[in-house]
């Protein structure tokens, strides 16, 4: 348990083994906050957090500049769940392709955070998660409304202690299937050539 004052002390279940990942000001820290029960002042990430129950928030840094992606991916090794968040008014997916899948066995949820700015276009972000390869169900969440947030507490808890295969959603077991598709597809390619 934190020895944070701000923290608001519940009988729900503790959350676990997740790193939060985005770019700079798009909500990381005020929504593991709220995820977190911490009723205390937001400030800027500057390097890893690492919470109880082996929970980590990152700085947006870690995503926006290649010479940190080293660094992001020495903190995400360790865990099972990637929760990667994209504001719900930008349409700049920040991560090259792939970087989240380095290693094999992991989940990546997408959160859509910031949903209350007149400016979001939740449809729009949802499909640039999947572009992207980042599986459905996404979250959209607001740390102003609380909106999504109980919702996206409920389904991080329902991850922890399953194997990964099993986790793993429809959607995403999609994208393999045409990952792999499209490597043969390639080497077919290469072999007619």
């Amino acid at each position: 348990m934190s020895s944070n004052p701000h923290m608001s002390h519940s009988t729900q279940p503790a959350l676990a083994d997740f790193v939060l990942v985005g770019a700079v000001h798009c909500g990381k820290t005020a929504l593991m906050q709220a995820l977190l029960g911490d009723k205390g002042e937001v400030f800027k990430t500057q390097a890893a957090i690492f919470h109880d129950g082996h929970v980590i928030d990152t700085p947006g840094e870690f995503i926006g500049r290649r010479s940190y992606y080293g660094a992001l991916l020495s903190t995400i090794v360790d865990v099972s769940t990637i929760v990667y968040l994209q504001p719900a008014n930008s349409v700049i997916f920040a991560l090259p392709a792939g970087l989240l899948h380095v290693y094999p066995n992991k989940r990546v949820v997408g959160v859509i955070s910031k949903i209350d700015l007149p400016d979001a276009d939740v449809a729009t972000v949802s499909r640039l998660l999947y572009d992207n390869t980042i599986p459905t169900p996404h979250f959209a969440t607001s740390v102003v409304t609380g909106s999504g947030v109980a919702e996206l507490r409920d389904y991080l808890i329902s991850l922890q202690g399953k194997p990964i295969d099993a986790a793993l959603s429809r959607s995403e077991k999609e994208h393999q299937h045409s990952d792999k598709e499209k490597k043969r597809g390639g080497n077919e390619k290469k072999s007619a050539a």
